[in-house]
């Protein structure tokens, strides 16, 4: 039995180990990742600018920044011009507010001197919450308001603290409906604006901020992975937790966080490792002996680095030779035995998560999972997780060329770095039209659309005025040409014209005229009479019978002021009413007077006398002849 002082002096070791290990883990990591910080602050001295459509992905890990350059040939071919890894100084840390002072020099070395890059992020997707929704099918402008009121119906949310997007994933057919599946997410205000103002401050603004999930849907939009199943899932296995990501036709239809991941494991190897070493070590020896408890720490040191590079770093890539291949299986069957009852609470969640899948969309099947992660899982991770489940696995290689993809710079040498740049190569790929973005929500799409629809209807009527333009311009130009052939023509005419325009000439034109205008004045005297009587017969209304017509037609016509002018008189009789006979006769006279052959009638004589049995009006009235 097992004296009380012992047990506590055992705890207080183990304490002792714990602590004094992770102060000299903690120092090592960051001699480390300061020495790598050095050799990496000068990475691209010599940055080329390219005028292209180019972006960069960032993904912003727990020590380290990944970045990524594509240039965008085409929605469906790339390029990668560069990547890097640069871990965080040893001094600053994510959350410090001088880390952008940190982030300033390494994106101004990677992106080189141009601004025109297009620079997007992820942020965790743990506080980000995603849910698929089926709407009923309604008028295009409807569907905003259609999708907040569902969401907010199944998950309440505080606009002012939480921003709301969505993305639209196509029609389905709902029994004898039509439905629209939607993808449906909110996400902390404080924590994009905390990103957008870092990278502000920093130099770079965001073009776009997303998570990992639709950095990896991305991915499976623009083909980057060859996805031939319907239904896939995205397994990544975090330091802290995992998270199991489903997609079905390209389209994220299902994301799950999981508080299990190589933390969990690395504990569960801690436990078993410390209990082997007590058992073997500190029973047989006083707790109060310096020399073995620092031998004890080391040893436990040793096997922890030793268990943690064979199953999460790169010692299992690289081929042992052929007399230690036996001594390392036995390691990795021992070290797996005892990582595998978290391992089994890991599978469990993703298992639950399947089924759940499988329940709701219509019995759908995941036929293959990707996995990915920021360490390097044992491929008997990976295999086991494929067992158990009973689906093919794939480690993720986002850097292997293809029809639609080029490498222009060597890819990391080891497999678990070329997988930990998975999240940075889905954010580098993405675009507003494939991505959501949380800078660019459903309300700036509207605005866009709207300005579009602006836009295209000030171009339509700039092209109308325009064709409007050229239309009279072409009329122009083809009465112009028209005006230059009749004066093509009156030159040549007068060109063929052998007559000789001179004063005699002339003189004899205007003698010709004269006389040909006395010959006509002298037909106008000669008829001057029957045209009196021709318009003062089409002028005499019916009402009005005239009885005498009398003309003076003086010898000199410009002598109109003379009595023995140019005069007509006329005597007559007005029959009718007697009320309107005076109107009548004054109505003739005007028509008299409006007439260019008469001028200032006056009414000499009227008087009512009775004519053939009617009383009728009698004028004289006096006309002069113009």
């Amino acid at each position: 039995m097992t004296k009380p002082d012992e047990i506590s002096s055992t705890e207080r070791l183990l304490d002792l180990i714990r602590d004094d290990g992770k102060e000299e883990q903690t120092a090592s990591d960051q001699s480390s990742q300061k020495s790598i910080g050095t050799r990496l602050r000068g990475i691209f001295r010599n940055p080329v600018s390219f005028k292209k459509s180019i972006s960069v992905g960032v993904d912003l890990g727990h020590d380290d920044l990944k970045l990524i350059k594509i240039h965008r040939i085409s929605d469906q071919k790339f390029e990668m011009l560069q990547y890097a890894r640069v871990p965080f100084e040893s001094d600053i840390t994510r959350e410090s507010p001088e880390f952008y002072q940190f982030l300033r020099p390494v994106l101004a070395n990677f992106c080189g001197s141009s601004r025109n890059q297009d620079i997007w992020c992820t942020i965790p997707s743990a506080r980000v919450e995603t849910r698929q929704l089926r709407i009923p099918k309604v008028n295009q402008k409807q569907i905003p308001n259609s999708v907040y009121w569902s969401y907010k119906k199944l998950s309440a949310f505080d606009d002012k603290e939480k921003l709301f997007d969505f993305e639209l994933l196509g029609e389905v057919d709902d029994g004898d409906t039509t439905k629209i599946d939607v993808m449906a997410y909110t996400a902390l205000q404080t924590e994009i604006k905390e990103l957008k103002d870092l990278f502000n401050k920093a130099g770079f603004p965001l073009a776009g901020i997303s998570i990992v999930p639709f950095a990896f849907q991305s991915l499976l939009r623009t083909g980057r992975i060859d996805a031939r199943e319907i239904h896939v899932a995205s397994l990544y296995i975090g330091r802290d937790w995992s998270r199991i990501d489903i997609f079905s036709e390209g389209n994220l239809m299902l994301s799950r966080g999981i508080k299990a991941g190589v933390k969990t494991m690395i504990e569960a190897l801690r436990t078993e490792i410390e209990g082997n070493l007590f058992e073997r070590s500190i029973a047989k020896s006083p707790t109060k002996d310096t020399a073995r408890i620092r031998a004890i720490k080391k040893r436990l040191k040793y096997e922890l680095d030793q268990a943690y590079q064979l199953f999460f770093g790169v010692t299992h890539d690289i081929i042992p030779p052929a007399s230690d291949e036996r001594q390392q299986f036995l390691k990795e069957d021992t070290i797996f035995k005892m990582i595998l009852p978290a391992l089994k609470r890991l599978v469990r969640q993703v298992e639950r998560t399947l089924r759940h899948f499988s329940l709701n969309y219509e019995n759908a099947r995941v036929g293959k999972i990707y996995i990915s992660s920021g360490v390097n899982p044992h491929e008997r991770i990976r295999d086991y997780i494929g067992e158990e489940l009973g689906i093919p696995t794939e480690t993720l290689n986002p850097f292997v060329d293809s029809s639609t993809f080029v490498s222009l710079t060597p890819s990391p040498e080891h497999l678990s770095e070329q997988n930990s740049f998975v999240p940075a190569m889905g954010i580098a790929l993405s675009s507003n039209m494939l991505t959501p973005n949380f800078l660019y929500t459903y309300k700036d799409k509207q605005k866009a659309a709207r300005n579009q629809r602006i836009n295209r209807g000030v171009m339509v009527g700039f092209l109308l005025v325009m064709i409007l333009c050229v239309g009279v311009s072409l009329l122009q130009k083809s009465t112009l040409d028209e005006k230059e052939n009749q004066k093509r023509q009156s030159q040549q005419q007068l060109e063929n014209i052998s007559v000789r325009v001179d004063q005699s000439l002339v003189l004899k034109l205007v003698d010709d005229i004269q006389s040909k205008n006395r010959e006509i004045q002298l037909i106008g005297q000669r008829y001057f009479g029957v045209a009196v009587v021709g318009e003062i017969t089409d002028l005499t209304p019916a009402n009005v019978r005239l009885l005498s017509l009398t003309a003076q037609l003086g010898d000199d016509p410009a002598n109109e002021k003379s009595e023995k002018g140019r005069n007509l008189i006329l005597s007559g009789v007005v029959r009718g009413d007697r009320m309107t006979l005076e109107s009548t006769l004054a109505g003739f006279l005007m028509e008299l007077q409006n007439s260019p052959l008469f001028d200032q009638p006056t009414i000499s004589k009227k008087s009512f006398e009775r004519y053939e049995g009617v009383e009728v009006l009698k004028f004289t009235a006096r006309l002069k002849l113009v």
